[in-house]
């Protein structure tokens, strides 16, 4: 009898020990997922443009090269923010445009390469660079080099909010309160 007993409380233990292990992995998964829905919505140029036309907003262009060490660095911290995506995701329609490739793109009628488009359009000579374009796909700012978190909550929040169309750069950042997480 007492071996029997011994048997079933090891099965009982086993079972116990099964279902609280699979309970973690599928925690685990649930977080993992719901990090993954946490992201910046990233769109090609010509993905962002179609979208402007039906809903104006601003366009936020990642200028990236793929041998840039900053460039991936700001994906990796910058662009992993929650602030900066949950803003991002909100107010701008978000690209990601290689400096180097010969895809054909169509910038306001015009084709071009997406390296012809960030020099000669997007003045990215230094990577990365952040560029800032009204709803009607002016540019409004392109901005060189890697940018912290708060930076970068900061900027878009000025083109974001249209404070560049009434505030100086340096008024707004001597008044600038980072909104509450």
């Amino acid at each position: 009898m007492k071996k029997l007993a011994a048997i079933v409380a090891s099965l009982l233990f086993i079972v116990c020990a099964s279902i609280w292990s699979v309970a973690q992995k599928n925690e685990v998964l649930t977080l993992n997922n719901k990090a993954k829905t946490e992201e910046i919505k990233w769109l090609s140029y010509e993905e962002a443009a179609k979208l402007n036309a039906k809903k104006p907003r601003k366009i936020f262009i990642d200028v990236y090269t793929d041998w840039c060490g900053w460039c991936k660095r700001m994906d990796k911290t910058t662009m992993q923010d929650a602030r900066v995506i949950d803003y991002m995701n909100k107010k701008f329609y978000a690209v990601k445009l290689n400096a180097e490739s010969g895809k054909k793109v169509v910038y306001k009628g015009q084709e071009m390469t997406e390296q012809e488009l960030a020099a000669q359009i997007f003045h990215a000579s230094s990577f990365p660079t952040t560029v800032y374009l009204d709803e009607s796909q002016e540019l409004l700012q392109p901005l060189a080099g890697y940018l912290e978190p708060d930076m970068l909550t900061k900027i878009l929040h000025y083109f974001g909010d249209d404070y560049y169309k009434n505030t100086s750069w340096e008024d707004f950042q001597a008044s600038y309160n980072p909104p509450a997480n």
